[in-house]
């Protein structure tokens, strides 16, 4: 009998593992932008499984769990500089701060990344096509649920570009006209599912 409950928790904790990535989304959050001392986006919400990457834009910057003065361990990125990365995922629920080790306590150099208890619908982008002539962004995205909401945004800065239009039967399309290209887009659903991917341009 004890074998049977210990196979059967292994199964259930392999398929929770196989749902949280097959939904999974890596957001970006870029680290002193252009010299300052900020993390853009500074605040970020995603959901259980997801996994956030921090990008340096320039030097002597770290990404550590905790608020200043206080680390609490979770995570350390310890200080890098220009061009580095660090990526951690998320697998509980919860806000968890963040803040640079160097500049936190000094300049408010502080974020956020507040984490939901996962999915109830799976958003894939099938297209993401940037015409460079027209400054044209073209995005169709696929959604399991038809009846939800899904908005377009950039991936690197979370700035709204727009919401798709719902097709029926879960398709979903849009054409966002004199913007600049994203590079890569991120495509959120209202009622929690999500999807980035990067954007070809032409």
């Amino acid at each position: 009998m004890r074998k049977l409950i210990g196979l059967a928790l292994t199964v259930c904790c392999v398929l929770t593992l196989s749902s949280w990535s097959a939904k999974a989304t890596t957001f970006e959050i870029h680290v002193g932008p252009q010299g300052s001392l900020s993390f853009s986006p500074q605040n970020v919400t995603i959901n259980v499984g997801d996994t956030v990457e921090w990008i340096w834009d320039s030097d002597t910057h770290s990404a550590t769990s905790g608020t200043p003065g206080n680390p609490d361990g979770l995570f350390d990125s310890g200080v890098l500089n220009t061009g580095a990365t660090f990526s951690y995922t998320f697998l509980t629920a919860g806000t968890f701060p963040f803040f640079c080790t160097p500049h936190g306590l000094c300049c408010g150099m502080v974020g956020s990344v507040t984490v939901g208890n996962g999915t109830t619908d799976i958003v894939t982008i099938n297209r993401a096509q940037y015409d460079i002539a027209q400054s044209l962004l073209t995005v169709k995205a696929t959604d399991s649920e038809d009846s939800a909401v899904l908005t377009v945004s950039v991936a690197s800065t979370g700035e709204i570009i727009g919401t798709l239009r719902n097709k029926g039967d879960g398709n979903y399309n849009g054409k966002f006209r004199g913007v600049t290209n994203p590079e890569k887009i991120a495509v959120k659903s209202d009622l929690g599912g999500g999807d980035t991917a990067r954007v070809k341009a032409r």
